[in-house]
C-alpha cells in the first residue's frame, strides 16, 4: 500500500539519520582541541570560521562536521548535509528552539496528500531525518521524537500506530513541527506549532539543518 511504504521509508530515514549521523567521541587524550560549548577546534584540521563557529568539511562524506565538547570534555561530531555558508537567509525563531528544549512530547508531521507529494517525499523524509537525530540531545527531559501524518490517505488502510497530527495538537509541553513546502525558507512559531518551511524540498534540509544548527547553540 502507498500509506505504507510512505511511512515504512520514513522510519528507515530517521533510522540511519539517528544511528549513522553523530559520531561521540570519549578519548580523553583530545590533545590540540580547545573545547568549548561549540564548534571547538580540531588539531591538524583546517576549519571553516561562520560567524566565530568552526566547521570541518568531510568531502569524503560530502559533508561539515562541527565538534560540539561538553562540560566534562566529551567530544560529539555533529555533521550536516548543508554547507553552513550557505544559510544566513534562514530564519530561525529562537522561540522554536526553546520549544524543542523544554517539550515533553514532540511530533515531527508532514501532510502525504499534497499534489507534488510523490516529487518531494524523499526530500521532505531527510529533513525530519536531519532534525530528528539531535532532539533527544538537547532535549530537557531526553524526549525521543514521534513521526506523523497530518490526515489519513484516502483510500489506504489505516495503521493505528502511525498517529495523525497537526498544528491543533501543539500545546505549552506538546510540540508539533509541521514540515512543508510554502514558498519561504524559516523557522517561525504559530502560536505553540513549529513550522519548518522550504521554498523548494531541497532547501527544507537546508532549513531543517540550519535548526539543528541553532539546536546546538551553533548561531551561524
Amino acid at each position: 500500500m502507498r500509506y505504507d511504504r510512505i511511512f515504512g521509508l520514513l522510519v528507515v530515514f530517521i533510522m540511519l539519520g539517528s544511528l549513522m549521523g553523530i559520531a561521540v567521541n570519549n578519548d580523553d587524550n583530545n590533545e590540540g582541541e580547545e573545547t568549548g560549548p561549540t564548534g571547538a577546534i580540531i588539531a591538524g584540521r583546517e576549519p571553516i570560521d561562520v560567524n566565530g563557529f568552526y566547521f570541518y568539511e568531510d568531502t569524503y562524506q560530502d559533508s561539515f562536521e562541527a565538534l560540539i565538547v561538553d562540560e566534562l570534555g566529551a567530544g560529539t561530531m555533529v555533521p550536516f548535509r548543508t554547507d553552513p555558508r550557505n544559510v544566513s537567509h534562514i530564519k530561525i525563531e529562537e522561540a522554536a528552539v526553546d520549544k524543542i528544549q523544554t517539550s515533553e512530547k514532540i511530533y515531527l508531521v508532514f501532510d502525504p496528500n499534497t499534489d507534488d507529494f510523490e516529487d518531494t517525499k524523499n526530500n521532505i523524509q531527510l529533513a525530519l531525518a536531519e532534525l530528528s537525530r539531535l532532539i533527544v540531545i538537547v532535549n530537557v527531559n531526553s524526549v525521543y521524537p514521534s513521526s506523523a501524518l497530518t490526515a489519513d490517505i484516502p483510500n489506504e488502510t489505516y495503521d493505528d500506530k502511525i498517529p495523525i497530527k497537526s498544528c491543533n495538537d501543539s500545546t505549552s509541553t506538546t510540540a508539533v513541527l509541521f514540515f512543508t513546502l510554502d514558498g519561504k525558507d524559516e523557522v517561525k512559531m504559530q502560536g505553540d506549532c513549529t513550522i519548518v518551511s522550504g521554498k523548494t524540498s531541497e532547501s527544507l534540509i537546508a532549513t531543517a539543518d540550519k535548526y539543528s544548527m541553532h539546536l546546538l547553540g551553533l548561531k551561524v
